[in-house]
């Protein structure tokens, strides 16, 4: 009878562990950064094209991209450099990168996207995740260990 009270808290540890991931990897949203304000070397940034930037950076980072995904490598007058983590066309498709340098020329950016921290929708996720951890919890505590009496006495009784 042992075995399955370890099962069940083996699944419990297992569904608080992908519970607790999901929610650690949190719930982002990329804002606009002022036309004035640079977005600072390092900082995770989406670079938002012009339709010229897609046709002409079509050919490095793929047809139809709008958005371009990354760390922000280096920043110059004529262009910017971003290490890609991922692209999004202009039909919403993502495709994932494994951090190539792109150089982009300042005339093919439209702007720039901070990444942020969406506090409500990671609060709203963290809750539903406990809720499920907690359900499950609950579920084998209610389900019980499977034991139902003393074991090796089978038979008729004398």
């Amino acid at each position: 009878m042992r075995s399955r009270t370890t099962a069940a808290i083996r699944t419990v540890r297992t569904a608080a562990i992908v519970a607790f991931s999901t929610v650690g990897a949190g719930c982002y949203r990329y804002t606009p950064i002022d036309t004035p304000a640079q977005p600072s070397l390092g900082a995770d940034v989406r670079v938002v094209l012009t339709d010229a930037g897609a046709v002409a950076l079509a050919p490095l980072i793929g047809n139809r991209v709008a958005l371009v995904d990354g760390q922000l490598v280096a920043v110059a007058d004529t262009s910017v450099t971003v290490s890609v983590t991922g692209t999004t066309d202009r039909l919403g498709v993502e495709t994932t990168w494994r951090g190539e340098q792109v150089a982009i020329p300042r005339p093919m950016v439209d702007g720039f996207q901070r990444r942020t921290l969406d506090r409500g929708k990671s609060y709203t996720v963290g809750g539903i995740a406990a809720g499920l951890v907690a359900v499950v919890g609950i579920g084998f505590t209610i389900a019980g260990d499977g034991g139902g009496g003393k074991g090796g006495q089978g038979g008729t009784p004398k």
